[in-house]
Order: C-alpha cells, then structure tokens, then sequence
C-alpha cells in the first residue's frame, strides 16, 4: 500500500481501492529513445508522475496525491464528492487507461493516464451510495433512541 494512503487512514477507516497511472503512458517517449535518443529525458518526468501519484479511496474519503517535489495533496469526505467523470480515446478503451475527473465541494481534481479509471469511478459512486445510506440509517438510530428517551419521560 503506498505510504501517503497508509498514513492518512483513520480510526476504523478501511482502503476500498486505490489506482495508479498506467504504464502506456510511456509509450510516446519509445521512438524518441530509438530514434534521438532523448527518450530517456523526456521519459524522466512521466516517470515521476507515475511513481508518485496515487489515487484511492476508503469507505469514509477520497485520497489524491500527486508529485514528488511540488505535492498536491487532496483529501475529501465522500459526502463532499460531487462529480467522478471518466474521459478515454480509442487506445485508452483498447489498452484499459483514461482520465480521472473528481469534483468536490474544495475544487477540481484531474489525473491523466490512470489504469481502470472506469472501475474506479464506478467502485467510488457505489461507495458514496453506501455511505450516505449508513449516515441516513445512523440519523435515523439517534432519532428513535431520542424519541424513546422522551417518550419515557
């Protein structure tokens, strides 16, 4: 599990899924390797991207990092999730690769290249589902006990 996720999991708070950005991403450089032999320095920043951004989510939040020395770092409450939106060309439905577009209430969260995005975003709505029926059944505990407690007054 990587670090930054492992770090940032609460008390009774448990990983649901967690992505990384897939290796096609390296395959543009390829024939700057062969034929100019540049590849390898244009390849080093995707490297570092792949390496060092992670997406996932438990069942109580999502979890977003990205770079190694200029971090961005997101964390968000599923409750404050507004929108999960996957875009992919024809090679990214061929190879299993797209973008991860995720909305909260603080902002706009794009990630490119990411593996089984499709997955994620729908492993994320399901997850959100659940938690706002669990919040919903949670209410409704305290209500009744409430109503109960002032019942027998």
């Amino acid at each position: 599990m990587n670090s930054y996720v492992q770090q940032n999991l609460g008390r009774d708070e448990r990983l649901i899924l967690m992505m990384k950005p897939h290796w096609i991403a390296l395959l543009p450089h390829i024939p700057l390797i062969l034929v100019y032999g540049l590849g390898f320095i244009t390849m080093i920043p995707v490297v570092i991207r792949m390496l060092t951004t992670v997406i996932a989510f438990s069942n109580r939040k999502v979890m977003c990092k990205r770079g190694l020395i200029n971090t961005i770092k997101m964390d968000s409450p599923l409750n404050q999730v507004n929108n999960v939106a996957v875009t992919s060309g024809l090679f990214g439905k061929i190879f299993g690769y797209g973008n991860l577009i995720i909305t909260t209430a603080s902002g706009t969260h794009a990630f490119k290249g990411i593996k089984s995005p499709e997955e994620f975003r729908k492993a994320l709505i399901e997850q959100i589902q659940l938690f706002e029926e669990d919040k919903a059944k949670k209410q409704a505990e305290e209500m009744a006990k409430a109503m109960k407690a002032a019942s027998t007054v």
